[in-house]
């Protein structure tokens, strides 16, 4: 009788589950919106549900865009088409309940890359680093030009991801440029870091002007004028280590 009770007491402590569906929590699915799909970019959203009784089955009503395929609760694919995209998910468990969630599919162009610059937010007195962060998107290069009030760059200290480079600056003007080729596509990394020194206590500010190669080395806005071409670099840093050819800032 006591091995009885304390069965009892286990079996009430965990729970069943009711094949009805009674005494569980409702079904509902997890997702409300879709990820932004981009053109000619691999894409992949998996949908999932809480709740009700497993398994589950997904359907989805909706025209896709080409090059999306939807199955087994997953849009995977590359899509060939720009725009919005109407959509309709059902999920069913096990106990034939079912939950419904309109979405809408949004495809764009790609956004271009973005080069970051890492300063010190607050007042300083010494010397201190400028880092660039290419993110967002994969780039072959960048050029960079950025004036520099009250600074003074460390020409000697910069220290580049490529070996690949050209490295300017007018003290007269203050104008910093810097153009950078990488060997390969690049992203979520530091570009560059450059020692700067103030010549008065002062809090860093940027106001940079940005034109990136994309990963196929196309030119993603007008280019910065520049005494050498930006494809020379690109054309250096796809042949480095095979002519054995060095570029020095």
């Amino acid at each position: 009788m006591r091995k009885l009770w304390l069965l009892a007491l286990l079996l009430a402590a965990c729970g069943t589950q009711d094949p009805t569906g009674a005494g569980v929590e409702p079904l509902r699915l997890t997702a409300s919106s879709l990820p932004p799909a981009y053109l000619g970019e691999p894409y992949q959203a998996l949908f999932s549900a809480e709740g009700g009784l497993r398994p589950y089955a997904f359907s989805l009503e909706g025209k896709l865009p080409q090059g999306l395929t939807f199955q087994g609760g997953r849009i995977t694919g590359t899509p060939r088409e720009k725009g919005q995209f109407p959509l309709t998910l059902t999920v069913e468990d096990g106990a034939k309940n079912s939950r419904v969630q309109r979405l809408t599919l949004t495809v764009s162009d790609p956004p271009p890359p973005r080069l970051t610059l890492v300063a010190p937010p607050a007042q300083v007195e010494g010397p201190f680093l400028l880092l660039g962060r290419v993110e967002v998107r994969e780039a072959l290069g960048f050029q960079l030009e950025v004036r520099l009030q009250d600074l003074s760059p460390d020409l000697s200290s910069l220290k580049a991801a490529t070996p690949v480079y050209l490295l300017d600056y007018d003290p007269q003007t203050g104008l910093l440029r810097l153009d950078l080729a990488f060997l390969k596509p690049f992203k979520d990394q530091e570009a560059f870091r450059l020692l700067l020194a103030p010549a008065k206590p002062l809090t860093p500010r940027f106001s940079p002007r940005v034109v990136f190669y994309d990963k196929e080395g196309k030119l993603l806005g007008e280019a910065l004028k520049r005494g050498r071409p930006f494809a020379d670099l690109l054309q250096l840093a796809q042949n480095w280590g095979k002519e054995g050819k060095e570029l020095k800032g």
